[in-house]
């Protein structure tokens, strides 16, 4: 099952917050992860925010 948009968001906002996530769900704390990987990616390279991949 993939995850809905309102979901996604809320993962993305809490990731780029700081915040944890809170859940044990396998499939939302892969997308965190991800998400994680690629904030601290961009700030090395001195970009903000992430590519969208829709």
């Amino acid at each position: 099952m993939s995850l809905s948009s309102h979901r996604q968001h809320k993962i993305y906002i809490a990731a780029t917050m700081g915040y944890g996530l809170g859940s044990e769900d396998p499939e939302e704390l892969a997308f965190y992860e991800i998400v994680k990987k690629e904030i601290e990616k961009g700030s090395k390279n001195r970009n903000m925010g992430i590519q969208r991949t829709d």
